[in-house]
């Protein structure tokens, strides 16, 4: 057997779904709706799926007692000569349906979910429900063919017809593009064999719309913000689909790394602790005076929820309950995939992690022990919510530990791990927190020497949000997106951030747009040392005079660019130096071209782009040269 090399239609696909199991799983509906995706194939796995999922349901006819087999349409044309189709419950289906199987226990047919782009997906423990497809021709037997016709037309009926065959091709050709063709009408086409003893019957009727793809554009090509006295600014973002199909979009937020950051997530969570930014410092706090008594020698157990006496956002969502366990982690989350007979959430794993709580916040995740002198402790006001977990050990292990650690949250989003007493030099835990599905998370550390006495570890979110991190934009429509710049508890400085917008439609996947963000917090006259960490590829030295009117000089050096100039000298790089008022406006550009690596001199004569002067007050000047930036404020003084 070989695989073909030529396209293929897949037409349709069934799945029995079984009317048994209500008397011993009472969650069980077998009408509940489900989808079904078909994916390319990556080592013997599902990877991405072609976006448009097929939604059904069984219909319950009472006549069909056992079960039944539900049709789905794909209508796919595909080159994969292996790929999969995967059965998914939707969201809002039961927890733990049972699918074609109706002797286990609930148990045995527990499922995970995973947020993929635009849906979610169940998946089972102990049964496989994606299936592998083969298309496979047998070289031994070919077709007794001298031609094959094509018959195409924008009507169906009669089209095995002289007046529609539009070619005819060899029988060594398995395909035919037809390139007279009209976007948004719709074409149907046939294809007969032909040899010395005449014409076949008409194949299979299959129709096609031509579209083109789509286009993503977006009003803005990059965002300039500035804020006083710790004030948030808002502003917005056009998402506009000019192409001829169907666009989904998924954002994702890249921090700049800083010498304070100890690392980031794709939703543009940040951690430090108090040895890389010391103004993050340890102070316990003692709440066994006025706290709940969450538990005390226990073993793998969790509590709650408990009231947290706010909302808390975490991950793009707001919770106002928390759920905790014995094994030093919390969960805003009802679903806990880790709780089977094959996974245990005592198990410590590397973040993000699939299998492990959704909602997650890890101080301390390992297989922890409550015995007679332990406890764990809760306690809330509209400031804070606190948990204390007090001489915990390792479960078998009495000589590990004793570990006293706390969990503090404060409305505006910020997370707090302390460490009070950490017995021995543990590399057995995960610290961190992931997403609601386990596919975005922020990991601290994991199985690593870092735990100590005294340590703190924050854990801020982005200083910008989009109020919606992925979409659907249908042809020329529009998506409008509110962004946030918020300073939260982020020390006064300079932030950098690229927002990475992927987009697909039904047959491209397109490219990535890259929209930079800059966001000065500024609470003093200075924002000097803002730029502390940054890789010294550029020097941009502060301008004089300043203040200044109406004439000022700017120097800044290159040193050394990205690509060699065009006559095979020196390398040169794109330097761009613009000028930006306090509402994070532009002004005025006063470099935008390559330049070689050297010492440059620019004089703004505080005049806008269009030679109007500008008024006075304060403004901010950046230097870009390739990937790397800088920036500075200055004052124009009339």
């Amino acid at each position: 057997m070989s695989a073909p090399s030529i396209p293929f239609y897949l037409l349709k696909s069934k799945i029995y779904i079984s009317h048994q199991g209500t008397d011993i799983d009472t969650n069980y509906d077998f009408k509940a709706p489900f989808f079904v995706t078909v994916n390319h194939d990556s080592g013997g796995f599902p990877q991405n799926g072609f976006l448009d999922s097929v939604s059904a349901s069984a219909s319950g006819e009472k006549s069909l007692s056992d079960g039944e087999w539900v049709e789905v349409e794909h209508h796919l044309l595909m080159e994969d000569s292996v790929f999969w189709i995967v059965f998914h419950w939707c969201e809002d289906s039961p927890l733990s349906p049972l699918v074609g199987v109706d002797s286990q226990p609930n148990a045995n047919n527990s499922f995970w979910g995973q947020r993929r782009f635009f849906h979610f997906e169940w998946h089972p423990n102990s049964h496989d429900l994606m299936l592998e497809a083969q298309i496979a021709t047998n070289p031994d037997a070919p077709p007794e063919v001298d031609s094959f016709r094509v018959y195409g037309s924008t009507n169906p009926d009669g089209l095995i017809d002289p007046s529609n065959l539009i070619a005819s091709v060899t029988e060594t050709e398995f395909q035919f593009t037809d390139s007279e063709v009209v976007e948004d009408i719709t074409y149907f086409y046939q294809i007969t064999s032909f040899n010395s003893h005449g014409e076949s019957e008409g194949s299979n009727l299959v129709q096609a719309t031509p579209k083109r793809e789509a286009v993503l554009d977006a009003d803005r090509e990059e965002f300039f913000v500035h804020t006083t006295a710790g004030q948030p600014i808002f502003d917005n973002l056009t998402l506009t689909n000019s192409g001829g199909m169907s666009l989904r979009f998924r954002m994702q937020i890249n921090m700049e790394e800083a010498n304070w950051m100890g690392g980031s997530d794709p939703f543009g969570y940040t951690w430090t602790d108090n040895n890389l930014q010391p103004e993050s410092e340890f102070a316990w706090i003692d709440i066994e005076e006025r706290r709940i008594q969450i538990g005390e020698s226990d073993d793998n157990e969790n509590y709650g929820f408990v009231d947290l006496g706010f909302s808390f956002p975490f991950y793009g969502n707001t919770f106002d309950s928390v759920k905790i366990a014995s094994d030093g982690w919390l969960s805003f989350s009802n679903i806990i995939p880790c709780y089977t007979d094959t996974f245990f959430c005592w198990a410590n794993k590397c973040l993000p992690y699939l299998w492990g709580p959704y909602s997650l916040l890890t101080p301390f995740w390992d297989d922890l022990t409550l015995i007679d002198s332990s406890a764990i402790y809760f306690y809330s006001n509209s400031d804070s919510a606190i948990v204390s977990f007090l001489n915990l050990h390792h479960w078998g292990q009495v000589d590990q530990g004793p570990y006293t650690f706390q969990t503090i949250l404060t409305p505006d989003g910020e997370i707090t791990f302390q460490y009070l007493h950490i017995q021995d030099s543990l590399y057995s835990a995960t610290v961190g927190i992931q997403n609601r599905d386990g596919t975005i998370g922020l990991q601290v550390f994991c199985d690593e020497y870092h735990l100590q006495d005294s340590l703190a570890i924050k854990i801020r979110s982005s200083w910008v949000r989009v109020d919606s991190m992925e979409g659907y934009i249908e042809p020329a429509d529009s998506q409008t997106l509110a962004l946030t710049f918020d300073p939260l508890t982020y020390p006064q400085g300079i932030y950098h951030a690229d927002l990475l917008i992927d987009c697909w439609d039904k047959n491209h996947q397109l490219e990535t747009k890259v929209i930079p963000m800059t966001f000065c917090i500024d609470t003093t006259t200075s924002v000097e040392g803002a730029d502390v960490g940054r890789p010294e590829k550029i020097v941009l030295l502060q301008n004089y005079p300043n203040p200044f009117n109406p004439v000022t000089v700017i120097q800044f050096t290159v040193m050394g660019g990205e690509r060699k100039a065009a006559d095979g000298g020196l390398s040169t790089a794109d330097v761009s130096l613009n000028i930006y008022n306090i509402l994070g406006q532009k002004v005025r550009t006063l470099k935008d071209e390559p330049k070689r690596a050297g010492n440059y001199v620019v004089i703004w004569d505080g005049k806008d782009d269009k030679g109007k002067e500008v008024a006075s007050g304060i403004y901010f000047y950046r230097l870009k040269v390739g990937t790397y930036q800088k920036t500075k404020k200055m004052v124009l003084l009339k």
